[in-house]
């Protein structure tokens, strides 16, 4: 027999782990080594962050229509008149209404009717102390949660902090899945590992790109090695055999677990509306996995030009993908442990620039929704988050307020019901966070 067709056992395993790749080798490994504590919170209860990558422009999905600054500074793209009317918005089309002064953007109406329900809570002047207009730095910060990542971090994003602390029961290793946006920093941690994938179809074992009509029999050899082997002596929890073990014990649970999900077939094809599909397709295991939060997001929000009609296709596809959750959620029961919170790594500057587009700003609007949220646009509630006439007026960005890290500690607390102590070892700078009362 030729050497390269000599099979031994150590290459089956090894090129098990290979074909496992798609699924991540070191959360895999890491599933076994995780501290034994149980998992804390209200269960059923969950949270979907949603980013919008690129520095979303607040001002003109939160539109401050009422202030005379916002209408001057920005002549061609404010959205409070219509185009050729010293406006941007389209001719015919009207915003939506939320309390006499601000409005939504003309695309945001299945938003809008949850504001109706007292279902959206938008906070503005939302960022953290010393603004940074850099993608990098400031994605930076919102993922490791703290202001000097180098001075004053641990190297764990917040989520990976966490995942430590209240996701740690080793039965349940999946309290923080990432849908769509890879292995951002967010994630990184000690102890634990979140579950990345773009969706549960393609959640699987590679096949062999050069020999592909042997996908299954290659499989089936792989599971019946595993299954019949001994594991090795020492610690198992650092082989190759069991990486790969638990690679197929992983892919089997989440397809079982998510088999009896039924597609409602109202969600948008949007990128979007496709994490968001497999948000819910995972939430049909929810009860098994004990997830606590979803993260996902697209990206498109960099409108340096031209933004009238790309802010509009993305508002489009984050009204339409949210939309169809929420509506999805509720028929299953689910929106009342729901809690959508939509950020941004930071807003734009307040005034246009001569590409009839926004450069990057500071403070941004955050919007909330679900079940249990107290709806309303904070203003006036000890926040010092209104957007008023001299904060735009003369300032070329909006101010910094509202420290998001203040807003994550109570959607902890308050809706998931864990302690945010250690998830943010920076001080934060909202002045009352206690007037947030999000939910």
């Amino acid at each position: 027999m030729s050497r390269k067709r000599r099979i031994s056992r150590r290459s089956v395993l090894r090129g098990a782990a290979l074909g496992a790749a798609s699924i991540a080798v070191t959360p895999i490994l890491s599933m076994n080594r995780r501290v034994s504590a149980a998992q804390t919170g209200i269960p059923g209860r969950f949270v979907v962050v949603i980013n919008m990558l690129g520095g979303a422009d607040g001002l003109n999905m939160v539109i401050p229509s009422h202030l005379s600054p916002y209408v001057d500074r920005r002549a061609n793209i404010n959205l409070a008149n219509e185009a050729g009317s010293g406006g941007g918005r389209p001719v015919g089309a009207s915003n939506h209404d939320l309390d006499g002064r601000f409005q939504l953007h003309y695309n945001m109406g299945n938003i809008k009717s949850m504001w109706d329900e007292n279902d959206l809570h938008i906070v503005n002047k939302v960022s953290y102390p010393n603004p940074n207009q850099s993608h990098f730095t400031s994605q930076d910060i919102f993922s490791f949660g703290v202001r000097d990542n180098f001075s004053d971090g641990d190297g764990r994003g917040w989520l990976g902090r966490f995942a430590d602390l209240h996701c740690s029961n080793p039965s349940e290793p999946l309290g923080v899945i990432s849908v769509g946006l890879g292995r951002r920093p967010d994630f990184n941690s000690a102890t634990t590992a979140p579950l990345i994938l773009r969706n549960v179809a393609s959640f699987q074992v590679d096949p062999d790109t050069e020999f592909t009509d042997d996908h299954a029999l290659r499989e089936k050899v792989m599971r019946d090695t595993l299954g019949a082997e001994v594991p090795p002596p020492g610690n198992p929890t650092l082989t190759i055999f069991d990486t790969s073990k638990q690679a197929y014990e992983l892919i089997d649970r989440v397809q079982s677990e998510t088999a009896e999900w039924v597609d409602p077939g109202t969600y948008p094809t949007s990128t979007l509306g496709n994490y968001l599909k497999t948000t819910s397709q995972l939430l049909q295991g929810q009860s098994s996995f004990g997830t606590k939060v979803f993260y996902t997001g697209f990206g498109g929000f960099d409108t340096h030009s031209n933004e009238i009609g790309r802010h509009a296709n993305l508002m489009t596809q984050l009204n339409d993908a949210v939309g169809a959750f929420r509506n999805d959620m509720v028929a299953k029961n689910k929106w009342n442990d729901c809690m959508i919170v939509v950020i941004s790594e930071f807003g734009r500057r307040v005034f246009e620039n001569g590409s009839f587009g926004t450069d990057h700003g500071h403070g941004n609007a955050f919007l909330l929704m679900g079940g249990r949220v107290k709806g309303r646009l904070d203003a006036g509630s000890g926040l010092s988050a209104e957007i008023i006439e001299s904060d735009i007026d003369t300032e070329n960005f909006v101010p910094f307020a509202v420290d998001f890290r203040d807003i994550y500690s109570e959607l902890l607390l308050d809706h998931l019901g864990v302690d945010p102590s250690g998830i943010f070892p920076d001080p934060t700078f909202t002045p009352d966070p206690s007037a947030l009362n999000i939910v």
